[in-house]
C-alpha cells in the first residue's frame, strides 16, 4: 500500500517535469523565429538600394543606365542584383558592349559600362549622327567629335537614337570600319570620306581617291607616295582596281 502511495505521488511530479520542457523548447522556438525575422528585417534595410553610381560612360546617358537596372523591382535589394548581373540572364542596352554590376556599399550599387565604339558619323538634318559598327545609333548632336571621320554620300532613313541606322546596303558599315582602320594606321589624315558610285572614295584636297569596296589595306600602303607625286593637281585617283595581282593605278586629271 505504501508504495502504490509513493507512486501516485510522483506521477503529477512528472507530468508537471513534462510540461516544463515543453514551455522551454516553445520559448526557445519563439526566440529563433524572432531572431532569424529580426536578421532578415535588419538584412532587408541595410540591403535596400537607396543609390547607384555608373562608370564608364562617354556618350551614353548614366541616368537611362540607371533606369535600365531599375526595370527589374527586385533590383530594390543589392544582393539580388549583384547576383543577377553575374550569374543571371539578362539584355543589355543596344548602345552597351558590357555591363558589369557590383557593391559601392551594402546599400549602394556601382554599375561598370563599356560602350560600342563609335566607328563614323552622317550629318542628318544639321545633326552629327553617330554609330556603332554595326550601324547602331549612339550619339546625335550638333558638336562634331574628334577623330571620328564623317561620312558623306549614305541615304538613310528615320534616325532613332540606340536604334539601328536604315540603310539600303549594310555592307557600308564593314567598309567604313576597314577604312577607318587603315586610316588610323597609316596615320592619314583625308578631308572627306565619301560613299559614292558604289565606291569608298577618300579627299585630300582637290584630289579624290577611289578605293572601290576591297583591299583598303594593299591601296592605301600605295597612297602616300603618289599623293606626294600628285602634290598641287586636281583630278581622280584611281585605286578600285589595284591589288597585289593587278597594279591598276591611273591618275584622270581634271581639266579646267
Amino acid at each position: 500500500m505504501q508504495k502504490q502511495r509513493d507512486e501516485k505521488e510522483e506521477r503529477p511530479k512528472r507530468r508537471r517535469k513534462k510540461k516544463s520542457r515543453f514551455g522551454y523548447y516553445l520559448y526557445a522556438l519563439i526566440m529563433l523565429i524572432l531572431t532569424l525575422a529580426n536578421i532578415v528585417v535588419a538584412t532587408f534595410l541595410l540591403t535596400y538600394v537607396q543609390d547607384i553610381e555608373v562608370t564608364g560612360t562617354n556618350y551614353s546617358e548614366k541616368q537611362d543606365i540607371i533606369e535600365w537596372v531599375e526595370e527589374d523591382p527586385l533590383t530594390v535589394n543589392s544582393i539580388y542584383a549583384v547576383l543577377k548581373y553575374k550569374f543571371g540572364s539578362y539584355t543589355i542596352p543596344t548602345y552597351l558592349q558590357d555591363v558589369s554590376v557590383g557593391f559601392k556599399a551594402p546599400w549602394k550599387l556601382r554599375v561598370k559600362v563599356q560602350e560600342k565604339e563609335i566607328m563614323g558619323c552622317i550629318l542628318v538634318d544639321n545633326d552629327y549622327v553617330y554609330f556603332s559598327e554595326d550601324g547602331t545609333v549612339l550619339l546625335k548632336g550638333t558638336e562634331i567629335l574628334d577623330g571620328i571621320p564623317v561620312i558623306e554620300g549614305l541615304k538613310v532613313g528615320d534616325v532613332k537614337l540606340y536604334k539601328k541606322l536604315e540603310i539600303g546596303n549594310e555592307k557600308v558599315f564593314s567598309y567604313i570600319i576597314d577604312i577607318s582602320k587603315e586610316i588610323t594606321e597609316r596615320e592619314l589624315s583625308p578631308d572627306r570620306l565619301v560613299w559614292e558610285d558604289d565606291s569608298m572614295n577618300l579627299y585630300f584636297g582637290e584630289i579624290c581617291v577611289q578605293l572601290g569596296k576591297i583591299n583598303f589595306d594593299e591601296k592605301l600602303t600605295q597612297l602616300p607616295p603618289i599623293l606626294e607625286k600628285l602634290e598641287g593637281k586636281k583630278g581622280t585617283l584611281h585605286l578600285e582596281h589595284y591589288s597585289e595581282m593587278s597594279n591598276s593605278i591611273s591618275f584622270e586629271e581634271a581639266v579646267e
